[in-house]
């Protein structure tokens, strides 16, 4: 089915569950998929995309041409690009939509697989040492094979935020820290920031400290980062450098 047939059956449409909107003080804003691209769009398009929203396709088309005075025909057809534009980008999707078969089919891989890797990884270690090193592989193996958002979900399944803290937390972060920075500094596959975030995050929980990973975004020129905070503190990296990126997105 085309996309043209299709926006003409749909009701509304939603921000894909992966994409974080990020206004900017003129009205324009950044979409950013956690598992594909970020766009920037100006101030009337970041209008018009409220507008279908809130009120639909036909909403849209109708509330522009009273506004400017033109045929509906002709709005219709620029919205029906835009739509199809964002649609590609997997930055909007119909209300009601759960994915194509394979997005589903991914879905159940990364939802057993993921899990599978990370009880490998308890059970394969003895220490804390081992365990670090052994998290930052699944995370980069995770993130290349499903994606940083189907990642981050089962992360979030595996490692839940513990429901009773754990007391004397400053002694155990320190140690979280240092022991995903060592064995990210000796580590022969590149490890980044995703892959630190996601082990001190894992080990924090693992140790009933309640913990959050924060993605970040700079601007000129555009950059992502990610980063763990736990008890008003940052590891995973020196806070002097995450202070350079805007917080967008919370996990936990």
């Amino acid at each position: 089915m085309s996309y043209q047939l299709l926006d003409r059956k749909v009701i509304g449409y939603k921000m894909h569950p992966d994409t974080i909107w990020i206004p900017r003080f003129d009205g324009s804003c950044h979409l950013m998929h956690m598992g594909a691209n970020t766009c920037a769009i100006d101030a009337d398009s970041a209008a018009l995309l409220k507008s279908i929203l809130d009120i639909g396709l036909e909403g849209s088309v109708a509330d522009l041409a009273l506004r400017y005075g033109v045929d509906e025909a002709e709005i219709r057809e620029d919205v029906q690009d835009f739509i199809r534009d964002l649609r590609k980008q997997k930055l909007i999707q119909p209300l009601g939509y759960d994915g194509s078969p394979l997005e589903r089919a991914l879905d159940s891989a990364a939802r057993t697989l993921i899990s599978g890797v990370l009880r490998l990884v308890t059970l394969g270690t003895r220490n804390l040492q081992g365990r670090g090193g052994g998290l930052l592989w699944a995370a980069r193996w995770a993130v290349a094979q499903f994606g940083w958002a189907r990642t981050v979900r089962e992360w979030e399944r595996v490692y839940p935020q513990p429901t009773v803290p754990a007391s004397s937390n400053a002694e155990k972060l320190e140690t979280v820290d240092w022991v995903v920075r060592q064995a990210a500094s000796h580590s022969p596959i590149g490890v980044e920031c995703k892959e630190r975030g996601l082990a001190c995050l894992a080990l924090a929980r693992e140790s009933g400290i309640p913990a959050q990973l924060v993605v970040g975004i700079s601007l000129n020129p555009l950059r992502g980062h990610v980063w763990v905070e736990a008890e008003g503190r940052v590891i995973s990296d020196d806070p002097e450098h995450c202070r350079l990126f805007e917080p967008v997105a919370r996990y936990g």
